[in-house]
């Protein structure tokens, strides 16, 4: 497969009203106080490289741009910045700011990035390995790199939600960079919807067989593989009907949902290091889908993973429920 016939794909199934994606042009126009919205689509013929592989947003290439790319036989997905000099792009300074801007949030807020990788390339095409998001330190803001945020998953099984959903995701990232001020709102962000529970719409992760090496190693690939543990034994416990995955909030995705009666319960799935690790990463995202637009979303809040629950753990989130009146649990994910 080409990496365009994915782009072009992706172009397609942005114009959903589920994404916000697919206004990242009437966004950039907006932003940028164009007079004429620069096109519809998220990629274009002119930022496309089948010869190359890889494919970024029309008008990125003198800003954070949203990326494509293929890895061997894997298919990356996220945000870059491209410090090649060009016709359009003399001078590579304009990135400066930019750059300032996505490392104070990496900085303020790093949990946002938890499950991202990063790695970079100089003009000599020498590569980085892949490492946790951190800040982009100054020796690497120089002619010719080219830095990356994101995700990777395997070429010959695209998932295009799964995409889409990223993208959604870090469209809060290119706005902060782009837009600092906040002059500018995403679409439907000056009336939102309250949270509504989706059956329906369960965007099951692709089933396929992964390889022993993929599910202890690859950190998307283990989050799939719990997260559809979960789902299904928590059909067993309330009915299909009664849980959702990937249930939009809006421009985001809770991983699990249960409506049990007139409750509902979030359940995020995490892979952090340890259970300690789990409910760190897992709070700060649990409270902001429970009380977005200020209202009450949620009745009761659960971090999965797979680890065994400590007591120091318990008498954590204990405290929490006790003192804060949160109520927050634990699942353990037995697989």
């Amino acid at each position: 497969m080409k990496i365009s016939e994915i782009a072009y794909k992706l172009n397609e199934l942005s114009k959903s009203s589920e994404y916000n994606i697919g206004k990242l042009q009437e966004i950039r126009k907006k932003i940028l106080g164009l007079t004429i919205r620069p096109g519809s689509n998220i990629f274009s013929a002119q930022t496309i490289s089948d010869k190359e592989g890889w494919a970024f947003h029309h008008g990125g290439r003198t800003e954070l741009q949203f990326n494509i790319g293929f890895e061997n036989e894997l298919l990356r997905y996220g945000i870059a910045f491209s410090l090649e000099p060009s016709r359009t792009l003399p001078d590579i300074s304009i990135f400066n700011t930019q750059i300032l801007i996505l490392n104070s949030k990496i900085r303020e807020s790093p949990e946002f990035f938890y499950d991202y990788k990063m790695w970079w390339e100089d003009e000599s095409h020498s590569r980085s390995e892949m490492i946790n998001v951190c800040e982009i330190p100054d020796d690497l803001i120089k002619r010719g790199m080219f830095i990356f945020i994101g995700k990777i998953m395997d070429r010959a099984n695209i998932d295009y939600n799964k995409i889409l959903v990223v993208f959604d995701y870090l469209l809060e990232v290119y706005k902060l960079v782009l837009d600092p001020e906040r002059k500018v709102k995403l679409i439907n962000e000056d009336n939102p919807k309250n949270f509504i529970f989706d059956a329906v719409a369960k965007n099951l992760p692709e089933a396929r067989k992964f390889t022993t090496t993929e599910i202890n190693t690859n950190l998307d690939i283990r989050h799939t593989i719990l997260q559809r543990w979960l789902y299904n034994e928590l059909i067993k416990i309330y009915g299909k009907e009664n849980v959702s995955l990937e249930n939009p909030i809006l421009n985001k995705r809770i991983d699990v949902v249960v409506k049990t009666g007139n409750e509902y319960y979030f359940y995020e799935v995490k892979t952090g290091n340890s259970v300690q690790d789990c409910i760190r990463q897992a709070i700060g995202q649990l409270l902001e889908y429970a009380h977005l637009n200020g209202k009450k979303n949620a009745d009761k809040l659960v971090i999965a993973s797979e680890f065994e629950p400590t007591i120091e753990s318990k008498e954590f989130l204990k405290y929490l429920r006790d003192n804060y009146l949160i109520p927050i649990e634990y699942y353990w994910i037995k697989i």
